[in-house]
């Protein structure tokens, strides 16, 4: 009865932890798909869905008929809709800092929805163009088709007071070219908006399924449009956005002085930007959540006053709610948690807290997170060399869920063999304090490096080290309560991190699976003292040794068991390169050998193809020779070179093969200095933009024009300049053998050289 007794408080705290982790999660769950039949003024998930048999049923790149196909459709529903579209047709170009310059000529449709009484403008933006390779149901289909559901259902309500413009881009995936033309035709005119009365709301896809996340807020000040969104958010997640090289829309109206939101949701990433992105695998309730979000958010904005200054803050969902408060009280916070830590060992030496044994405590405690980052890097390295193909989605696998259920089990032995070693000599209170101490040593770090991703650390040492002052003023030392006193950190911790775990992790996938780990041993540090009283030795390592050898087998059977289907088929990678200037035809791969459908095609040293062809630069290759196919070549005409200066000025008209979606164009750099360029009349920078191989400078147009792309690059150096030509073309050569693929087979997801022809051709200029 006794020891009954003594558990009781362990008992109340883990069903208390267990509610607040069933409450943190329900706001990732995501809502039933409304049907055609709902209110006019709400949302309705089906209603847009059956818009995206005209928007998504085969791949419309940029340019393409299919994507010409795609916009005439969307003007039509605009101008049903009551609204007058314009297209807007421009070059347009983005100079890169470590890639070649991106360019070409793309058309946006915009449309503008007057407000009554307007102190700005709310821009609604998707893109409309999808990869080469799939038809983009999810990204960016269904975002497209959402925002026509948007304005109708802002239509059916009452006027808001600001316009809301909705813009759908051309040529995102090509390099963001179409909102790059947007804002440079806007800046080209007088009656431009002003950037700072625009306010972009930006919807985006990264996979087929999960919650609308809003991930980005840029400029500041929008928290009151993204409480009313109701979507989960994070500013963490800001933080790691900004570290990812990864670009939106939003990017460009960031750089031109607009605010914005994006939003996006990103389960099912094994789909993301290949042919199984289609309407059957699309889960019509994150279109659901992803349309009430941004609903709420530009009927929000659409009443605001748009003139207001904007400010950074810290921001979080919490229970279905939005916590915000402004960045400047981040570091003050993470201070006072800080400091409440000596306070705490001062006040609690005279109530039977031990310093010393803290101390002990916490100078280990971070061989634990060293240890949880060792195992999910250890984990993604056994399993890639057991599952290749693995490798070829960086992680992202179709059954995350088991994957993430062996390393937990692992995570948690590590933990437990910390926490017996730890309690030898410490208090269970001693332990959790020590954990607190890494909290708030972690908020003033992150306070200074990371101020978004600060309140995961602020808050649970500030609760907890609360906690654990009061329970030792108002305890005695034998009480029962003591032992789990410190476990009311693990309240707010659950509360914040948890659901962030479960959102880094289908967005990160195994590869990165360190990161959600590493949170996740900060969460079960505070959590360990539910456990006492402590199990007998021998049961303890017991049920420590079950759990390993549970966690072991859970990856090695999910990993030997992991198959594929048509529904979930297997990522396979095998492109064509015809190198002209030699006539040398090759098959080359991001895969390997053990695939039976491109392994056959492929030796056994893998090559750099640097020096050969740019856009497959920076790593070696597996490959093979192939047969050479009579393929069409790109071709040089109004060729013209003069000097002036010690400056070499070199024009020329280059037309590409009728069915490649881009054309790329290299400088040799090796002796020649290049000072700028241009192309279809866009001004490019000059330097060196293509860190690998000879060829430093280049510039990729998107859907190159049939009659010819103007050329001109200005250089310094002595003989004439070489220029390496590469036209890029969805699918394989006629005639070379190139492998069907099953129904449980798909090409890897774009950009890659997976499906992909390749034409090499150098000119001299």
């Amino acid at each position: 009865m006794i020891a009954l007794r003594r558990r009781i408080p362990a008992l109340a705290v883990f069903l208390l932890l267990l509610l607040v982790s069933v409450a943190a999660t329900l706001p990732l769950l995501t809502p039933d798909a409304r049907p055609v039949s709902a209110a006019e003024d709400t949302f309705s998930a089906t209603r847009a869905i059956g818009r995206l048999d005209r928007i998504a049923t085969v791949p419309h790149p940029t340019g393409s008929p299919a994507q010409n196909d795609v916009r005439a459709y969307l003007l039509g529903e605009l101008r049903a809709l009551g609204l007058t579209p314009e297209e807007l047709t421009r070059a347009a170009a983005r100079d890169g800092d470590d890639a070649p310059a991106d360019a070409g000529t793309v058309t946006d449709l915009h449309a503008t929805i007057p407000g009554t009484r307007s102190t700005g403008r709310v821009l609604l933006v998707a893109h409309y163009d999808s990869v080469p390779m799939g038809p983009g149901a999810a990204d960016d289909g269904s975002n497209v088709a959402a925002i026509l559901e948007i304005v109708r259902a802002l239509k059916a309500g009452p006027r808001l007071r600001n316009d809301v413009e909705v813009l759908f881009t051309e040529g995102e995936e090509d390099g963001l070219l179409g909102a790059q033309a947007f804002v440079d035709a806007e800046a080209g005119t007088r009656q431009a908006a002003d950037p700072e009365r625009t306010v972009v709301v930006n919807m985006e896809a990264r996979g087929v399924s999960g919650p609308a996340v809003m991930f980005q807020m840029a400029g500041g000040g929008l928290t009151s449009a993204v409480r009313a969104s109701g979507a989960f958010t994070t500013s963490l997640a800001d933080e790691v956005y900004r570290l990812l090289p990864h670009d939106t829309d939003l990017t460009v109206f960031d750089e031109a002085g607009m605010r914005g939101l994006n939003f996006a949701f990103m389960g099912g990433s094994p789909h993301y930007h290949t042919d199984h992105d289609d309407i059957a695998r699309l889960d019509p309730t994150s279109v659901q959540d992803m349309g009430d979000s941004a609903l709420g958010a530009v009927r929000r904005l659409g009443g605001e006053n748009l003139a207001g200054s904007a400010s950074d803050a810290t921001y979080f969902s919490l229970f279905g709610t939005l916590v915000s408060y402004p960045a400047w009280l981040v570091l003050p916070l993470a201070v006072v948690a800080l400091l409440a830590v000596p306070l705490l060992m001062w006040f609690g030496r005279r109530a039977g807290l031990a310093p010393r044994r803290v101390g002990r405590a916490a100078a280990t405690f971070p061989l634990t997170l060293i240890g949880a980052a060792a195992l999910g890097v250890a984990a993604w390295w056994v399993l890639a060399r057991f599952r290749p193909d693995f490798v070829l989605t960086a992680g992202g696998v179709y059954h995350l869920g088991r994957y993430a259920v062996g390393e937990t089990l692992l995570l948690l032995v590590l933990l437990a063999a910390w926490y017996r070693w730890a309690r030898r000599e410490a208090s269970p209170l001693d332990v959790t304090v020590a954990v607190l101490c890494w909290f708030a040593l972690l908020s003033v770090v992150c306070a200074v490096l990371l101020p978004g991703a600060a309140y995961l650390f602020t808050w649970p040492a500030l609760i907890g080290l609360g906690a654990v002052a009061v329970i030792l003023r108002y305890t005695g030392e034998s009480s029962p309560w003591r032992t789990v006193a410190g476990a009311a950190a693990a309240v707010p911790a659950v509360a914040l991190v948890l659901p962030v775990v479960l959102m880094l992790l289908p967005t990160l996938g195994l590869s990165a699976v360190a990161v959600p780990l590493v949170l996740a041993a900060f969460v079960a540090g505070v959590l360990l003292c539910v456990v006492e009283p402590l199990p007998r030795r021998r049961v303890a390592t017991a049920v420590m040794l079950a759990a390993a050898v549970a966690g072991v087998a859970t990856l090695g059977v999910g990993a030997a068991l992991d198959g594929y289907s048509a529904a979930e088929p297997k990522a396979v990678s095998l492109g064509y390169v015809l190198e002209s200037d030699t006539g040398r035809a090759t098959w080359v791969s991001l895969g390997d050998t053990s695939e039976p459908t491109v392994g056959t095609f492929l030796g056994d040293d893998p090559v750099r193809y640097d020096d050969r062809v740019p856009p497959l630069s920076g790593v070696a290759l597996p490959n093979g020779k192939a047969r050479t196919a009579p393929l069409d070549l790109p071709r040089a005409e109004d060729v013209s070179v003069t000097e002036s200066g010690g400056v070499r000025t070199v024009r020329m008209r280059i037309k590409a093969p009728a069915d490649s979606y881009a054309l790329a164009v290299y400088a040799d750099t090796g002796d020649h200095e290049i000072l700028g360029a241009s192309v279809e009349g866009r001004k490019l920078s000059g330097g060196r933009n293509h860190p690998q191989g000879k060829w430093g400078w280049g510039v990729t147009y998107a859907a190159p024009p049939t009659d010819g792309l103007d050329i001109v690059v200005r250089a310094r150096g002595a003989g004439p300049l070489p220029l390496r030509v590469v036209t890029s073309e969805v699918g394989l050569p006629d005639g070379v053998g190139a492998p069907a693929l099953g129904a449980d087979r798909s090409w890897a997801g774009w950009p890659s050289v997976a499906g992909q022809t390749f034409v090499v051709r150098t000119f001299k200029g």
